[in-house]
């Protein structure tokens, strides 16, 4: 199900923009004119670090509130609607659900003793200690082996919180024993510290309506 808003918006100082915001799933997409020139915005919902309503002098456009998007990568965008400026609640409210929707990694990284590569990945070959298919919230699991180190990636709309009941596994805690004579020291967990992806392409401008491409 998509929701679509006529809305503006403003990307840090970039100039002001007049289109549609669209609420996909795992994107929100902004498509619209900004000084006669067509802007889009794909953005994934897991890249948004803070969704929130901003009502300050310096959030707001043209004196009305906007909801305010900062992603990890990228400038800080405002949004406000532009028939009903108290619209901009029920779009937040839906931005934060679709939000914390979304997948979340977690990656742990694990030290390994030297010569232990192959024993390591004979146990993670094994599969790992627990149905991935029955954890809850579980969308991903991945292991990856380097001479000396394992990273564990798990993905989940609930972050670390989805690991909680995977400790509770006894299987876990019997699995553990196997690799406690290949480790030199705990688990970290890893910091994402920086991200990129690729747009979903846009539409063929020849597809567009004559305002929209590129004010041709």
């Amino acid at each position: 199900m998509k929701l679509s808003y006529g809305v503006v918006w403003r990307e840090g100082t970039l100039p002001l923009a007049t289109g549609k915001l669209d609420l996909g799933p795992r994107r929100l997409k902004l498509d619209g004119l900004a000084d006669s020139h067509a802007v889009a915005r794909d953005i994934g919902y897991e890249s948004l670090t803070v969704v929130r309503v901003g009502r300050s002098s310096s959030d707001r456009i043209d004196g009305r509130p906007t909801v305010v998007l900062e992603r990890r990568t990228g400038l800080p965008i405002a949004i406000a609607a532009v028939a009903q400026p108290s619209i901009v609640g029920e779009i937040a409210e839906r931005l934060t659900a679709l939000q914390l929707g979304a997948s979340r990694r977690t990656v742990f990284v694990v030290p390994l003793r030297d010569g232990s590569q192959d024993a390591v990945r004979d146990l993670v070959a094994a599969g790992p200690p627990f149905d991935p298919e029955e954890a809850p919230g579980l969308d991903r699991h991945e292991v990856f082996l380097t001479a000396n180190e394992a990273v564990f990636l798990f993905e989940s709309p609930l972050g670390p919180a989805a690991l909680e009941a995977l400790l509770t596994e006894p299987e876990l805690w019997h699995a553990a024993n196997a690799w406690r004579e290949h480790l030199t020291g705990p688990p970290r967990i890893a910091e994402n510290v920086y991200a990129w992806e690729r747009p979903a392409a846009g539409p063929d401008p020849t597809l567009l309506p004559p305002g929209l491409r590129n004010g041709h």
